[in-house]
């Protein structure tokens, strides 16, 4: 199931780069209509993501055989499941639409061929960062079946456990967007989180198991893959609809799965994710305002009166 998700991603990612380079729209009218609006808007942004998240476990159970402490011939399945939780997270935008000067001198070197279109003069449009709180959980119930010497069953046990984590961490995602229509944009990206526990999960199962248990480490590393859709409210306000998800394990690696352990099962939280971003507008000296060239106008109108 990981695999398959991390297949898709890529895949979007991949289709992205393929298609034309983001162009920042002229300045015009906001989304209500009205007056030509002329903010000086700054490139760095308030940015607040929050959303739910739920856990993904695998969707095959496996019956594995055993002995108890008594040495008495058992079986076991266990069967884990998600949990819907949540996060929020608070931190800042910084835009970038100029062309990269080393991407520039690439270019310049390549002559005749130029730009290459699928990377454009930017890699990256947009990097967002954030600090927050997300709180991740999960279940798991264990069936037991206690078998005589010729394998038949004479008694069934079944246990459970549930858990939720709380997590302080910090995000960082890097994106590049693709233009749908005048509101619309397309956002791919991939990111860094850190998730430290401060607040942790039940590790009491209803009844005895014998399966192997491991726990999650307080502090874990996670590369993650952003897919979303931006929508325009204004200019300098946006809304962003999309999901987040782990797609490297880098600590506690688990042969680089990007899943939660607990109890015998592995949980994979995907985030469902709306994000707010404001952009700060720049101070301007006296009452004139709009765009140089429109001062430039003004300053010829006034001096001709």
């Amino acid at each position: 199931m990981n695999r398959l998700f991390l297949g898709v991603l890529l895949s979007v990612v991949m289709a992205d780069s393929a298609m034309a380079q983001y162009k920042p729209k002229k300045r015009r009218s906001d989304f209500f209509g009205g007056a030509e609006d002329y903010r000086d808007i700054s490139k760095n942004a308030l940015q607040i993501s929050f959303g739910p998240n739920y856990t993904l476990s695998h969707l095959k159970n496996e019956t594995v055989d055993g002995v108890d402490n008594l040495n008495r011939p058992i079986d076991y399945t266990i069967d884990p499941a998600g949990r819907v939780g949540g996060f929020i997270d608070i931190g800042m935008a910084h835009y970038r639409f100029k062309k990269s000067r080393v991407l520039g001198a690439i270019y310049k070197m390549r002559g005749e061929k130029g730009e290459i279109k699928w990377i454009g003069a930017n890699l990256i449009h947009r990097v967002d960062w954030g600090l927050g709180f997300d709180y991740i959980g999960g279940t798991e119930k264990t069936t037991t079946n206690y078998l005589d010497l010729m394998g038949n069953v004479i008694n069934t046990v079944e246990g459970q456990g549930k858990f939720y984590n709380g997590y302080l961490y910090g995000r960082f995602t890097a994106d590049r967007f693709t233009l749908l229509n005048d509101n619309w944009h397309l956002e791919t990206g991939l990111g860094v989180n850190f998730n430290y526990m401060i607040m942790e999960g039940s590790q009491e199962y209803s009844e005895p198991v014998f399966a192997e248990q491991k726990f999650q480490k307080n502090f874990m590393a996670q590369i993650h893959g952003h897919l979303g859709f931006q929508y325009r409210v204004r200019r300098g306000d946006y809304l962003v609809f999309g999901f987040y998800l782990p797609a490297i394990g880098v600590y506690e690696a688990n042969r680089l799965k990007p899943t939660i352990q607990w109890f015998s099962s592995n949980y994979w939280p995907v985030h469902l994710q709306v994000k707010w971003i404001h952009h700060f507008t720049k101070k301007s000296n006296g009452c004139n305002t709009g765009t140089p060239e429109d001062r430039k106008r003004n300053d010829e109108y006034m001096q001709n009166r």
